[in-house]
């Protein structure tokens, strides 16, 4: 057997090398802080500063769009929030398959609201998209919850999780125009904290295929519904396609996120054209 005797130095570095060490921890923790903090402070503004929608913005802005002349756009109200507030649709394209986007069911998630809205200039662009679709979009399904930017409604029920019990006006509103219209996809929009987009899927094969195809064309991750009652839950009950797709609250990469949804009807747009022999309409 045979023994190694280590020997140990005593001896400390000198100084200025113990001082070039430490200098890129020192850096290295400050600028890890002031992401932290920034984070932090953004999430912190977002609370104090966000005073709401007011009721009559999404009228507005839809007045505004049909004031420019835009073709084939009319909006309409298929219900009314707790309070009484409108729960405003609108309605583009002429094409056989419709399409149904909702945005604005939870009151502090206004980006959803905001992105279906600027959907309407984009759409209005793009006579690819509405000669072959009939987009019906619904932008604040929450009026009362956005008004004082709380995720709830009135009635203090989270519309998200509505879809099976339907105990809320604003959610038989979606659902009566849903059977209305019989539109085969089912698209809504919601904001998160995370930094980066996410789809989450009905628990069927058709939006698990839907679901793979825009998160490999976008390189974003797509996950599983809970089963709790939310819309993909009713998509999956309908038998129809249904995504819901979650745009970053905060990101330098995304920006307002408007962008992600723009990129995700083009996807859809690039889907269809590929399964439209096996795309079910009727």
């Amino acid at each position: 057997m045979h023994f190694f005797k280590v020997h140990l130095s005593s001896r400390k570095p000198p100084l200025k090398y113990s001082i070039k060490l430490l200098i890129p921890i020192i850096l290295l923790s400050v600028i890890l802080f002031n992401i932290i903090l920034y984070h932090y402070s953004l999430q912190e503004n977002i609370k104090e500063n966000v005073s709401g929608i007011e009721d009559d913005y999404v009228k507005n802005v839809l007045e505004g769009y049909i004031s420019r002349n835009m073709q084939g756009l009319s909006y309409n109200i298929c219900g009314y929030s707790v309070q009484g507030k409108p729960v405003y649709y609108y309605t583009m394209g002429k094409g056989e398959i419709c399409v149904l986007i909702i945005g604005g069911l939870h009151g502090d998630e206004p980006k959803g609201t905001y992105a279906c809205l600027e959907l309407i200039e984009y759409l209005s662009k793009n006579e690819n998209l509405t000669s072959k679709y009939n987009f019906i979009i619904i932008p604040l399904c929450n009026p009362d919850g956005a008004k004082e930017f709380k995720r709830r409604n009135y009635n203090n029920v989270d519309l998200n999780r509505d879809f099976y019990t339907k105990s809320q006006p604003e959610t038989s509103a979606i659902i009566n125009l849903f059977h209305k219209r019989k539109p085969i996809i089912l698209i809504d929009v919601h904001e998160s904290q995370d930094s980066m987009p996410i789809i989450i899927y009905a628990n069927n094969s058709k939006s698990s295929h839907l679901a793979s195809f825009i998160s490999l064309q976008n390189n974003i991750p797509a996950l599983l519904a809970a089963n709790v009652g939310q819309s993909a839950n009713f998509a999956e009950k309908e038998n129809i396609y249904g995504i819901i797709l979650e745009l970053p609250r905060s990101s330098w990469k995304y920006g307002n996120g408007t962008i992600i949804l723009f990129n995700i009807i083009e996807t859809l747009d690039l889907y269809i054209s590929k399964e439209y022999k096996t795309l079910s309409i009727n």
